[in-house]
């Protein structure tokens, strides 16, 4: 017999912002699964997060499969009965320009980044339905889906995509009883240059809430999304990024970010 809480997968759910992702939707009562492709990194996330074995699935994979995304569909269902939630938190990119990037690593970056959210659509969709009767599909965009920045070609363009598919996925679903959002976040503490989330001296200080977004921020926004609180919001984009995209601020934080990295690279 199956219980009637809540359940929700998370791709990429042994990140950074995946693991805060995953934390906060396990403290507003949901049981949880970690898709990842390395499974012992997914093991350092329950063991971090304190997340007993029979509210946690791992499920190992490359998330740009067909196959992988069907499978953690059926696994997910066969251990709890139900799933309500699904996360897309995964991207593959690196930087340059149409000179510098390969045919086949653009086509990996959209596969990871873009392709890997249709098919968890393809797949949850009917699922959530069938199982709970109405959830949530929330994509992990970027800030960079609306500003690509210099060398961010592949990776922007994924964004924009996926900006787009949640709109497309919204009108298509929602009415179904599945409403799709995306969440872009700014910089995070993510980022190899961020190591210390409290540092403010870094580029964190430039922002206008005065440090870097983490994980659990993050997270918070996801909750409240997959939350019934958040019943009449679908189709929509919500940036958190500590006011760096307001256009005027975000002119000036470039600015004093490149005078930063010159007082850093001087030391």
């Amino acid at each position: 017999m199956h219980s009637n809480e809540p359940v929700a997968l998370v791709t990429g759910g042994a990140g950074i912002i995946g693991r805060g992702i995953v934390k906060r939707l396990y403290e507003a009562g949901s049981r949880v699964v970690i898709v990842a492709r390395n499974t012992d990194n997914i093991e350092a996330a329950w063991q971090q997060l304190g997340i007993p074995d029979d509210r946690r699935l791992t499920i190992g994979g490359d998330i740009s499969q067909e196959s992988v995304n069907k499978e953690m569909i059926e696994r997910t269902v066969d251990k709890f009965g139900r799933i309500d939630t699904i996360v897309t938190c995964v991207f593959w990119s690196k930087s340059g320009n149409s000179q510098q990037i390969t045919l086949e690593e653009w086509n990996q970056c959209l596969a990871v980044t873009l392709t890997s959210t249709f098919l968890a659509a393809k797949y949850g969709v009917p699922a959530i339905r069938e199982t709970a009767g109405k959830g949530n599909i929330i994509a992990i965009s970027s800030v960079h889906g609306s500003d690509p920045g210099r060398n961010y070609a592949m990776y922007a363009t994924a964004k924009a995509g996926l900006n787009m598919l949640v709109r497309a996925l919204a009108y298509d679903h929602t009415s179904e009883g599945v409403r799709v959002n995306a969440v872009a976040p700014g910089a995070t503490y993510a980022d190899r240059r961020m190591v210390d989330p409290n540092d403010t001296t870094g580029v964190g200080s430039l922002y206008l809430t005065g440090h870097y977004v983490s994980g659990d921020d993050i997270g918070d926004v996801v909750a409240f999304l997959a939350s019934d609180r958040a019943q009449s919001i679908t189709g929509q984009l919500i940036t958190v990024d500590g006011g760096a995209s307001i256009p005027e601020y975000n002119w000036l934080m470039h600015e004093n970010e490149q005078k930063w990295k010159k007082k850093l690279e001087a030391k």
